[in-house]
Formats: C-alpha cells, sequence, structure tokens
C-alpha cells in the first residue's frame, strides 16, 4: 500500500492519517521502513475503509443541492454555475468553496429568517464556514451562529433540523431533555429527520 512517510524527532509511535484520499504515515527516526511497513500492514483494513469514504466526484455525477440533483460537468472557464439541470464546476477549491458558499448562504439566510419571525427571536448574526465535525455551533452570549456550508449537500428538512436545532441553544446552552423537549415541539419528527441523513456523504468536488 502506498503512503506517504514523515519521520520526526517528536514522534513517539507510527502514527496513521487519512487525508483527502492520502494515506500518511508519522513516525520517530529510529523506526526502520520495515517496521512501517508491517504496522501500515496490519491496519490496512482500517486504511482502506477511510479511504472508501473518500472518492473524487468525477464528470457526469448527480450532485444534490439543496434538495435537487444536478449533473456534474468540469469546465475550463474560471466559473461555477447552475443552469438547468446541470453543475458547472471549474475545478478550483477557491472558487467552488465560493460558489458553495454563497448559494448556501442566500438559502440559509431567508430560512434562517422565517424561523426566527415565527419564534420571536431577534438580533442573531450568521457565520458561514467549512467544517469537519459539526454542522453549526451558536455562542449565546455573542448572539452569534455559525453554519457548515456543506449543509448545501443535505435535504432541506435537514437543513430546517440544523438551524432549529442551534436556535433552541439560544435557550438551552446543552444537549438537555429541555433542549430536546423544545426542539421536538418545534419540530417533531427532528430525531426521524437526523436518523435518516446521518450517514449522507458529502461529495468531494475539489
Amino acid at each position: 500500500m502506498e503512503y506517504i512517510l514523515h519521520k520526526k524527532s517528536n514522534c513517539k509511535r507510527i502514527k496513521i492519517r487519512v487525508v483527502k484520499g492520502v494515506v500518511c504515515v508519522s513516525a520517530p527516526l529510529n523506526v526502520s521502513k520495515r517496521e512501517i511497513d508491517d504496522f501500515v500492514k496490519e491496519q490496512s483494513a482500517w486504511i482502506k475503509n477511510q479511504l472508501s469514504k473518500y472518492t473524487l466526484s468525477k464528470e457526469n455525477d448527480l450532485i444534490s443541492l439543496l434538495g435537487k440533483k444536478y449533473r456534474l460537468h468540469y469546465i475550463d472557464q474560471r466559473v461555477c454555475y447552475v443552469e438547468g439541470d446541470d453543475l458547472y464546476l471549474y475545478p478550483d477549491q477557491t472558487l467552488i468553496q465560493k460558489f458553495l458558499k454563497q448559494n448556501t448562504k442566500k438559502y440559509i439566510d431567508l430560512r434562517f429568517e422565517f424561523f426566527c419571525e415565527q419564534l420571536h427571536i431577534h438580533n442573531i448574526s450568521l457565520q458561514y464556514g467549512f467544517y469537519k465535525s459539526k454542522w453549526g455551533s451558536c455562542t449565546p452570549s455573542k448572539h452569534k451562529i455559525c453554519f457548515n456550508v456543506n449543509l448545501i449537500f443535505m435535504p432541506l428538512e435537514f437543513v430546517d433540523a440544523i438551524i432549529l436545532h442551534e436556535l433552541a441553544h439560544l435557550f438551552h446552552f446543552n444537549h438537555s431533555k429541555a433542549f430536546y423537549n423544545l426542539l421536538c415541539t418545534w419540530m417533531p419528527n427532528y430525531r426521524q429527520v437526523l436518523k435518516e441523513n446521518k450517514r449522507n456523504p458529502i461529495p468531494n468536488l475539489y
């Protein structure tokens, strides 16, 4: 199995990470290549599982954006846009992320405003970013909520669930029983929506 090796003086044991489809190994300076190879071989099942989670999107794949599926096309013009049922992307990380962020923000800003009006919530600022392990976060003391741009790939009902989840934190800071009682009052099928979409894959567009 191919991997990138980094030997470090401050590394105490062999470590393996899989980053965007690349196997990266860190090891102490005094560990032999044979020992490293043996360790990688022992961890092959785990590595293959991690690699299976990363598949770069390709031409003609169907990509879901805000509940609608589009046929993916990579183009040689420095633009990203949707036309009809087709998604056209220039293969550049910065441009694609900008396109995704603009469209996520456009949708969630409106949906967030709708829920705030319904729930009589005011003066909350929104931020957007690309996060690996969270869909959103709420900082009540700063009246600020952050959303993961990758929500653009999820069903609209799931996006609603995340918006309401973060709004509920304005009333209950932790995930207490009172928090979930309030959330399920607002959205009775909240738990079912999360369960059904928990393992939805995020496409790798760049």
